[in-house]
């Protein structure tokens, strides 16, 4: 009984220190300019410093696929994707998150942003 319990107490924490990935929900992509949503909520996935973004449709033009996170700050985490779009990600609530995509590669006022919940 004793080996059993100290088995189950190693595997609790061996565990728990296990770095897993997130899948959140966000709202539609919402235009800074114009202020229009998007029609299709879209879904974030954040695994080992990398931000993904799916979507039933088409991600708004600009909008990349993945990025990587390149700094963390107390306020926001910063990604960049490989076309140099920066994609900020920050805190709401443990659980909620505002995501901005900026386009400082291309000569555009605007930019989208959206909020996204958790889900597992």
């Amino acid at each position: 009984m004793k080996i059993l319990s100290t088995l189950l107490t190693l595997l609790y924490f061996g565990t728990s220190g296990k770095v897993l990935a997130d899948n959140y929900l966000c709202d539609p992509w919402t235009n800074t300019l114009t202020l229009e949503k998007e029609k299709t909520p879209f879904t974030s996935f954040l695994d080992n410093g990398t931000l993904i973004f799916r979507s039933s449709a088409a991600l708004p033009e600009g909008v990349p696929k993945f990025s990587q996170l390149s700094y963390s700050l107390p306020n926001y985490d910063l990604f960049v994707a490989p076309n140099g779009t920066l994609v900020t990600a920050s805190p709401v609530t443990d659980v909620v998150f505002r995501v901005a995509v900026f386009f400082p590669n291309i000569d555009r006022r605007w930019f989208w942003f959206s909020k996204c919940r958790l889900t597992n």
